[in-house]
């Protein structure tokens, strides 16, 4: 399952309708699925409606699946397989810059956020998604971590910086939901978090440097 690529939800193409149910993979199933979590909730991913948007036989289902759950955990394994790219960005940089761009190429890319909101939504209604969520957030801090260590902040407070980074990062993602256009989103939002980072090293600089002279 991990060498799917999702089509990220909004943007996304569907495959072309198919009445060879052998040669519609379980993939396309799970595409779909999350194109749908990502359009109307947890809720509307169900198998008839799933039949019916990708133009095949609600059996077809059956040769992938065991039932509408067993779906929904491929969904959602696929989800938090796509969380490795955070760290596979990480180790393939070489500096603290080059993880920075990388982290936006991810963040920014089209229909990245609609899917985390979506992902939220549903952890607010099943405990099993939340404490998966809960551990792919805590992966993600301590990327972010990483970075400012690296940056020049101390473990406490590259810890403390990088919570509060991604705290402005999910209350910015659910903001983008209520707009029009990708575009703007990604490029305010670049702007916001680098401006962040050179705030925080201005004050760690200041705290530093007043420190000093004690």
């Amino acid at each position: 399952m991990r060498s799917l690529r999702i089509r990220m939800c909004h943007n996304a193409a569907m495959p072309a309708p198919r009445s060879d149910s052998h040669r519609l993979d379980r993939n396309a199933w799970v595409g779909a699925g999350m194109e749908v979590l990502c359009s109307a909730g947890v809720q509307a991913v169900r198998v008839e409606a799933l039949a019916k948007r990708l133009n095949i036989s609600k059996g077809s289902f059956y040769w992938h699946f065991k039932d509408r759950e067993d779906l929904l955990e491929a969904i959602l394994d696929e989800w938090q397989a796509r969380q490795s790219d955070w760290n596979a960005y990480g180790e393939s940089s070489q500096n603290p810059v080059e993880r920075w761009a990388k982290l936006f190429g991810i963040l920014t890319a089209p229909g990245y956020a609609p899917l985390e909101l979506a992902m939220s939504a549903w952890a607010r209604q099943d405990e099993k998604v939340a404490r998966r969520l809960a551990e792919a957030d805590r992966k993600r801090i301590t990327y972010l971590a990483t970075i400012f260590r690296e940056i020049g902040f101390s473990a406490a407070q590259a810890s403390e910086w990088a919570n509060a980074a991604f705290l402005l990062y999910l209350g910015w993602m659910d903001r983008s939901a209520r707009r029009i256009g990708q575009n703007e989103f990604s490029i305010a939002l670049s702007e916001l978090l680098s401006r962040f980072v050179l705030a925080a090293s201005a004050l760690v600089s200041q705290e530093a440097l007043q420190q000093s002279k004690r």
